[in-house]
């Protein structure tokens, strides 16, 4: 071919993207046998890949039983400050004089406050449980 003619011959072809086009394709075609030759494993039929797989379901079964323990938790934290409640109230219907309405809000602070100990206290521990899991995963 004259120089003429290959100019014209590529650039009506497009033979330099065409080679690229035809290049990708058999890429694609071809990926699966080029690509997964590699000797590392890594197949979707690894123990690797099936221990990653089956571990899905128990996490989530592992989220439920995190859910229902903690929303245990919730109700029993209400279940105590309704108690407290209760008895304030009680104590506030009995009340005969200032002195015992006194009484009776010391008494309810007490419990209120004894009550966010607790919850402080538990929040501490799942802090450090927490801080302790973040430092093993490091």
């Amino acid at each position: 071919m004259g120089d003429v003619m290959k100019k014209y011959f590529f650039d009506f072809f497009g033979l330099g993207t065409m080679s690229v086009v035809a290049g990708l394709m058999f890429l694609l075609a071809h990926g699966e046998v080029v690509f997964g030759q590699g000797t590392n494993n890594t197949d979707s039929k690894s123990d690797a890949a099936l221990k990653l797989r089956d571990q899905g379901p128990l996490t989530t079964e592992k989220k439920k039983k995190r859910f229902e323990r903690r929303k245990g938790k919730v109700l029993e934290n209400i279940g105590k400050r309704r108690a407290l409640l209760n008895n304030f109230e009680s104590c506030i219907k009995s009340a005969n004089s200032r002195e015992d309405l006194k009484s009776c809000r010391n008494t309810n602070k007490k419990g209120m406050e004894a009550l966010r100990a607790e919850r402080r206290e538990m929040r501490g521990k799942m802090r450090e449980k927490r801080e302790k899991r973040r430092e093993g995963r490091q």
